[in-house]
C-alpha cells in the first residue's frame, strides 16, 4: 500500500478506537485527547502512529467503507453495515448489474452497491428529496474520490419514474414502499431480485401484498441482531448495548406470472 500524500483523507484511531477522518493538508487537527500538524501524516504508512501535543497516539489508517458510513455527512439515518452486507448478499450483486435504487439518503447503500459492482454495470439512484441526493452525491465524491462514471443521481418520485431502465436488481429504502411495486416491478429482469429495508412489521404485511399482487415470488422477511463482546485479558462477556432491531430486510424475485389469490408456500 502506497503511503500517505497531500490531500488524501486519513483515518485517525485513538488507542480506544474513537476514530476521525481527516484531509491531509498543512492545518492543525484539534481533539480532546490533543493537537496533530497533519502534514506530519505525509510520508506515513497505514499503521503508524502520531502522537498529539498531549501524548496521546493517533493511529493511521486508510477507511475501510464502515468507517466511512459513521464518519460521512448523514442527513439521515444511514443503513448499518449489518443490514447493509446483508442486502448486498441477498440481493446477489454482481459486477456487471443494473440496479435501480429508490432513497438514497445519505448514500450509504448507494456507497455499498458500487462497491460490490466493481466499476462494472450501472446503478440508478431516484431520490425524491433535492437536499438528499446533494448530500448523497458529495459523500459518495468524497469516498471514490470522484463520482463513480457508472452512477447516475435522479431527483423524482420512484413511483412517477420515467426513465426507461431494464433493472436486474432494485433496492428500495423508502416509508411507504408497496405503493411503487407496480412501477418498479414493470422495469424489473424475470428472475430479477428486489430488496426492501422496512423498520416497522406493519409495512411488511403491506409489501407482501402488492407484491404478490405484482408478480413476485419466494417473499422472505427477516431482521438482524448484532451483539458486541468485551475481551480482554481479565473478562470476557457481552457488550451492555447491541445494536438490536434496525430494519427488517424484504427480499422477492419476480416472476412472469401474476397469479391472484395464490399463497407462498
Amino acid at each position: 500500500m502506497s503511503r500517505f500524500r497531500m490531500g488524501e483523507w486519513v483515518m485517525l484511531t485513538s488507542q480506544k478506537g474513537k476514530k476521525w477522518y481527516v484531509k491531509i493538508e498543512d492545518a492543525p487537527f484539534s481533539t480532546h485527547l490533543g493537537t496533530l500538524n497533519m502534514l506530519d501524516v505525509v510520508g506515513k504508512q497505514e499503521g503508524d502512529f502520531l502522537e498529539t501535543h498531549k501524548g496521546a497516539k493517533m493511529y493511521l489508517f486508510r477507511s475501510t467503507l464502515e468507517d466511512y458510513i459513521f464518519t460521512m455527512n448523514r442527513p439521515t439515518q444511514v443503513i448499518y453495515p449489518k443490514d447493509l452486507g446483508a442486502m448486498v448478499f441477498y440481493g446477489d450483486i454482481q459486477p456487471g448489474h443494473t440496479i435501480l435504487e429508490s432513497g438514497i439518503g445519505s448514500g450509504s447503500l448507494s456507497l455499498a452497491l458500487l462497491r460490490a459492482l466493481g466499476g462494472q454495470g450501472r446503478l440508478v439512484s431516484v431520490e425524491k428529496r433535492p437536499e438528499f441526493a446533494v448530500a448523497a452525491r458529495e459523500n459518495i465524491t468524497r469516498f471514490f474520490g470522484e463520482h463513480p462514471a457508472n452512477h447516475s443521481i435522479v431527483v423524482g418520485d420512484i413511483q412517477d419514474f420515467g426513465m426507461t431502465v431494464r433493472a436486474d436488481r432494485v433496492f428500495l429504502d423508502l416509508p411507504e414502499p408497496w405503493h411503487c411495486i407496480p412501477t418498479v416491478s414493470g422495469l424489473l429482469t424475470e428472475g430479477g431480485i428486489l430488496v426492501s429495508l422496512s423498520p416497522n412489521i406493519g409495512q411488511l404485511q403491506a409489501m407482501y401484498k402488492d407484491l404478490k399482487h405484482n408478480g413476485f415470488a419466494n417473499i422472505r422477511n427477516f431482521e438482524l441482531l448484532k451483539r458486541d463482546w468485551l475481551i480482554d485479558e481479565r473478562r470476557a462477556r457481552p457488550n451492555d448495548r447491541m445494536i438490536a432491531h434496525t430494519g427488517f430486510i424484504t427480499v422477492a424475485r419476480k416472476t412472469p406470472v401474476v397469479i391472484p389469490g395464490s399463497m407462498e408456500e
